[in-house]
């Protein structure tokens, strides 16, 4: 649910932006959307299978689309307020929940061999703490693939009243230094290191180049909402609703065509990725009410989806390509993100019946 009461006040009355919750549809189909989208860029991909072209459409564009509009429903500061303490808080919970899980979830697969053996020499203190992404911000920990953002967040959110405070130039020029700080951070990142036979740059952090290019769309949606309203937005994103998904089939195919990938190399691409997925829940609305309207009832289950789809995904590979690093066949990569998402909207509908106290804690269902 959108915080701020005046807000919310005034999307209620728009009858064809909202369903009958006071939600806002073309968001929440874009939640669910780009929630399946992850999950399909975590399964292994073939080219000749469509979650080739959904990779290559969307290809890590896809966490900054709630980045953005976390910062623009974010609440407006109250007077003498610096930081955001409470919603930081109300963030660090969750985080540390799922986190946790996913170690006591995924690191038994890991270590299979052993556990079978009755060898638990591996289990220890340091060793959770690390996988779950609390002393150790590499890549490769256990939680730290599907739950870096969210520490990310809990910064941004924390400072969120300083960048509300911010006149509009400065703001700006801060955003744009972001993203073109993630270019250059990412261009030297470990990951691309060997790529480009780059040698030096193990200080950098996996993690740091996503994280200045969030802080980017972070701030952007903090400008955005100072100067539109949600009735202002969607009517400006259905005017040019075309454009972005346009840009996106001629520039994509082309970056991969000449080897320039990844494509968050460039921040102006995952810009386009971002109003491309925007545009497509815009449209989707517009053209297909009725599908949209069934996605969008979802759309509080995201974070769900997000935070469980992971685990969900190694116990397939575990149960079904014999390990916990083995790679799925075409038809596995087929049909496991459409297992995965409606065993996790199962899952979700359940605990929100049985237990609605979990969900509002853990689930971020605001």
């Amino acid at each position: 649910m959108i915080d701020n009461k005046e807000f919310r006040g005034t999307i209620a009355a728009m009858s064809t932006l909202t369903s009958s919750t006071g939600r806002v549809q073309w968001i929440d189909f874009c939640r669910i959307y780009v929630a399946f989208c992850v999950i399909v860029r975590h399964c292994d991909r073939y080219t000749e299978s469509p979650a080739f072209f959904t990779d290559l459409f969307t290809y890590r564009s896809l966490i900054y689309f709630f980045f953005f509009f976390s910062a623009y429903f974010t609440h407006k500061a109250t007077e003498g307020q610096w930081l955001d303490w409470k919603r930081t808080r109300r963030l660090l919970w969750p985080y540390l929940f799922w986190a946790f899980l996913a170690v006591v979830t995924m690191t038994p697969l890991l270590y299979w061999d052993k556990v079978c053996a009755g060898d638990w020499s591996w289990v220890h203190f340091h060793m959770v703490v690390r996988e779950m992404g609390l002393i150790d911000w590499k890549y490769w920990s256990l939680s730290n693939v599907p739950l870096w953002f969210m520490r990310t967040l809990m910064i941004l959110a924390l400072f969120c009243p300083l960048l509300q405070r911010l006149p509009m130039k400065a703001l700006l020029g801060l955003v744009l230094f972001s993203f073109a700080a993630s270019d250059v951070l990412c261009f030297a990142d470990t990951e691309t290191a060997s790529k480009f036979n780059r040698a030096g740059v193990e200080w950098i952090p996996f993690r740091l180049y996503e994280s200045v290019l969030a802080f980017g769309f972070f701030g952007a949606g903090v400008l955005v909402r100072r100067y539109f309203s949600m009735q202002q937005l969607t009517d400006f994103m259905r005017s040019y609703a075309w454009l972005p998904i346009l840009g996106s089939l001629i520039l994509l195919p082309a970056v991969y065509y000449w080897k320039f990938n990844p494509p968050i190399m460039s921040s102006a691409l995952v810009l386009l990725g971002v109003t491309t997925t925007m545009s497509i829940g815009c449209l989707c609305e517009q053209y297909l009410p009725r599908f949209c309207s069934f996605v969008a009832k979802a759309g509080p289950a995201a974070f769900f989806v997000y935070v469980t789809h992971y685990p969900l995904l190694k116990c397939i590979k575990f149960f079904c390509a014999g390990g916990y690093r083995a790679d799925l066949t075409l038809a596995q990569a087929s049909w496991a993100p459409f297992a995965i998402l409606a065993t996790s909207l199962s899952a979700y509908w359940l605990l929100k019946r049985f237990i609605p106290g979990f969900m509002r804690l853990f689930g971020m269902t605001k």
